[in-house]
Order: C-alpha cells, then sequence, then structure tokens
C-alpha cells in the first residue's frame, strides 16, 4: 500500500513508439477492442500514488489513438531510447518523482507502481522485482537482478548468476534531476555488452532501490504473445 503520509507528486510517463523490430505497431494493435497502450494508460491511472500520466511519443498514429481514448500525451522528437524521451517529455514538468513505465505490460498490477515509488525514499532510482519462473532462468530475454540485504540493486545481468537472483520488472522510478543527468551519461561497457540500460547507473556508483513484489505476467513483445493476451481478454468478456 503506498503510504500517503509520504505524498510526493508523481508523474508516470509511458514512452510509445510505432516502429517495433518483432511487431511493428505493437502500441495501436487493437484486437480487443482497445490498443495495446490503452492498458498500460489504465493500470497507471489505478495506482494510488500517481497524480498525472502522460504518453510521449513521436507517432501522430499513436497520438490519435491516445486523443480517441482520451488520455494525455506529448509529442516529441526521435529518440534512441524510452529513457531519453520521458527526459524530454518531463523536462519542464514540476514534480517529485517520474515514473518510466512500458506501454506493453498491460497486465501489470498497479501496486507494483505504488511499491517502487515507496521503494525510492531518498535515493535516486528506483525500480521493482518479483520471482523467477522455472522457465525463466535460462532465458536470456528475462533480465535478473540480485538484490543487497539493504534493499537495492547489485546487479543485473541476463544469464542466471549464481545464488538467488529475481526476474527484473520494467519499470523505473527517478527523481527529475537524476532523469536529466542520467541521459548524459556516457554508456557504459557493462550496458552495451549486457544490453541493460541501468548499468550506467550502477556502474556510476548509484544506488537503484528495489521493491519485491508479487510475481507478474510477462510484457508483450511478439504478435504470438500478443495473440495469447488477446484470448486471455477474450475469456474474461
Amino acid at each position: 500500500m503506498y503510504d500517503v503520509e509520504m505524498r510526493k507528486r508523481v508523474i508516470a510517463v509511458i514512452p510509445a513508439r510505432l516502429d517495433s523490430a518483432r511487431f511493428p505497431a505493437k502500441m495501436i494493435a487493437d484486437e480487443t477492442g482497445k490498443p495495446l497502450i490503452q492498458y498500460a494508460w489504465e493500470v497507471a491511472n489505478v495506482a494510488q500514488c500517481i497524480d498525472e500520466v502522460l504518453i510521449a511519443t513521436d507517432s501522430n498514429d499513436i497520438a490519435e489513438r491516445i486523443q480517441a481514448f482520451g488520455g494525455n500525451y506529448i509529442m516529441t522528437g526521435v529518440h534512441p531510447n524510452g529513457t531519453s524521451r520521458i527526459a524530454e517529455a518531463v523536462e519542464n514538468y514540476d514534480c517529485d518523482l517520474v515514473v518510466n513505465m512500458q506501454g506493453d505490460e498491460p497486465e501489470l498490477d498497479p501496486t507494483v507502481i505504488d511499491a517502487a515509488v515507496k521503494a525510492i525514499g531518498n535515493r535516486s532510482m528506483g525500480t521493482a522485482c518479483c520471482e523467477l519462473l522455472p522457465e525463466e532462468i535460462e532465458n536470456e530475454n528475462v533480465v535478473k537482478v540480485i538484490v543487497g540485504d539493504d534493499g537495492t540493486a547489485i546487479d543485473f545481468m541476463r544469464k542466471m548468476p549464481k545464488g538467488n537472483a529475481f526476474r527484473h520488472l520494467g519499470l523505473y522510478v527517478y527523481t527529475p534531476a537524476f532523469l536529466q543527468q542520467f541521459i548524459l551519461m556516457t554508456a557504459t561497457e557493462n550496458e552495451v555488452s549486457r544490453r541493460l540500460e541501468q548499468m550506467r547507473a550502477i556502474d556510476n556508483g548509484y544506488t537503484i532501490a528495489v521493491a519485491k513484489v508479487d510475481s507478474q505476467p510477462s510484457g508483450i513483445d511478439t504478435p504470438e504473445q500478443y495473440a495469447d493476451f488477446v484470448n486471455r481478454v477474450n475469456l474474461t468478456l
């Protein structure tokens, strides 16, 4: 549960681009009757800690769909990744924390957002994790995180390390100042070799708070995963 006594102004931003190597136009796939991006927007709006939800995009097609379901969006320039897109979107926003949400995780529990925001405390960056499923242990598409006794990340990797690790969830919380600083840092060797952007913070000596939460569904990266999601939605209708 989010602690209302520690209330801060928190903005959730969902970066959304039209191109996707494995699933083109994923964000506006709408076989359920709603575009995929709308589910993430709805999840963010349910979280207790969120004051405002924005979608950051450079696509007019995505912007039109956002307008249709009543969401708020900011048009940005072209960016190499979602983090830099979010940094542009919130550069002039007055807030205490920025939540970086993924638009392809339509089944994320909103309490994960609240837990990550609560966990950050006085640190500059936070995230979340859950237990690894047996089939995820050897899957290098599933990012793992080792969490220290103090609740901060020791390391992130794709291969399963020796010892206990958790599945990293693709959600981040930043202070606005750190977010703007982060995008100016040079990519580190670990970031490039592991294809894990969060290693830039670790390698530069910053601590990342990690909230441990209940198991969460995987995100949607492929048309096959989206088809399974559509089936799950249809079963609940």
